[in-house]
């Protein structure tokens, strides 16, 4: 009897944290997965990381694929009906074409009807165009300033983040607390992504940097490591005119621009060839990064990813090659070690600071 009643007060202690458990199971069991279809695998990073393990996230664009020549096909249409919302980028006519064939809803940049949530009301913003003498075609887009590869900014990504929570709140209000959850997460992760940005700057002071730029989505990258973009090779199907060309050549000459950047999107324009001729005939530094593809990983990894090219570039251990076809493998390998550079730098400089 004695023993018994000995146990009573740690039953009373242990029965809210059993039946908080319970709870908790029973919610999430109740709580139906949210499907999400993302235009691009970059942004299905910052879906996911709002949505967490509620949330499944399907790309329409396929790697590989061309994304301005991309055109909605019956089984992008089947995904989209499927879908509980889409996460558009705003910026691809397709992605017009497939909100008018669907009754699904979708949140998207600069949209004036239709969508539930608009990016710009969470603060997004357009970069202005890199290379100031190469202009869209008229009628391209609605709206002034950059919008390739806008996502990749912090803020913008911040914007996209917080959309996308008051899309899911919409769709199923019961799970807000998570949502507000994982998007506090993202928001002190976007902070420690600039406090690692601005320790690896302190070493290599690639925020006094000018570069060129193969596509105009690379200027987002750009931007959010304090690179000044100076030029861009090609804009879709406009490509740089000769006497802006020839001041990017003599500028690397010069080394007044040091930097020769491109990316995933530059694998299916001529400015990726113009980019390995560059370097070639001219010199600076070569550096290739993730700005539309990057499946099966978060946004921070493709930050880090890029971050870790960068510094790989800099110390001399990629943009050697002059063959005009990209080596996805020592493209991959490069990144990995730009990585395991950024996180030993940002541990000699926290145990410097200790000391």
């Amino acid at each position: 009897m004695h023993k018994k009643m000995s146990l009573i007060p740690l039953i009373l202690i242990l029965l809210p944290l059993v039946m908080s458990g319970v709870t908790s199971d029973v919610q999430a069991q109740d709580s139906p997965m949210t499907s999400i279809a993302v235009s691009v695998s970059s942004l299905a990073g910052i879906v996911q990381e709002i949505g967490g393990s509620r949330v499944t996230t399907a790309v329409l664009l396929e790697q590989g694929t061309d994304p301005h020549a991309f055109a909605v096909t019956p089984g992008i249409l089947a995904i989209a009906n499927e879908a509980d919302l889409l996460v558009f980028t705003g910026h691809f006519h397709w992605e017009e074409e497939l909100a008018n064939l669907t009754s699904t809803p979708f949140i998207t940049f600069h949209d004036d009807d239709g969508a539930w949530e608009n990016y710009e009301d969470y603060g997004a913003e357009l970069l202005p165009m890199p290379g100031g003498d190469v202009e869209e075609l008229d009628g391209e887009h609605e709206h002034e300033g950059n919008p390739h590869g806008f996502w990749l900014l912090p803020r913008n990504a911040l914007a996209i983040a917080n959309a996308t929570r008051f899309a899911l709140t919409t769709l199923n209000s019961t799970m807000s607390n998570e949502w507000d959850s994982n998007f506090a997460m993202f928001l002190d992760s976007i902070h420690e992504l600039e406090e690692t940005i601005e320790a690896l700057d302190e070493i290599h002071h690639f925020s006094d940097l000018h570069a060129v730029l193969v596509a105009p989505a690379e200027a987002y990258v750009a931007e959010t490591f304090g690179i000044k973009s100076d030029a861009v090779l090609q804009i879709e199907d406009i490509t740089i005119s000769g006497a802006k060309l020839l001041e990017v050549q003599e500028a690397i000459q010069n080394g007044s621009i040091s930097l020769i950047i491109g990316s995933d999107v530059a694998q299916f324009q001529t400015g990726g060839e113009f980019a390995y001729q560059l370097q070639a005939d001219y010199g600076g530094t070569l550096i290739w990064w993730k700005t539309i593809f990057f499946a099966g990983a978060d946004y921070f990894s493709m930050m880090s990813y890029n971050l870790g090219a960068l510094v790989s570039g800099l110390e001399g251990r990629s943009g050697n090659s002059t063959d005009n076809t990209v080596n996805i493998g020592l493209i991959a390998l490069s990144g990995v070690l730009g990585v395991l550079v950024v996180i030993e730098s940002v541990l000699l400089i926290m145990r410097a600071r200790a000391e």
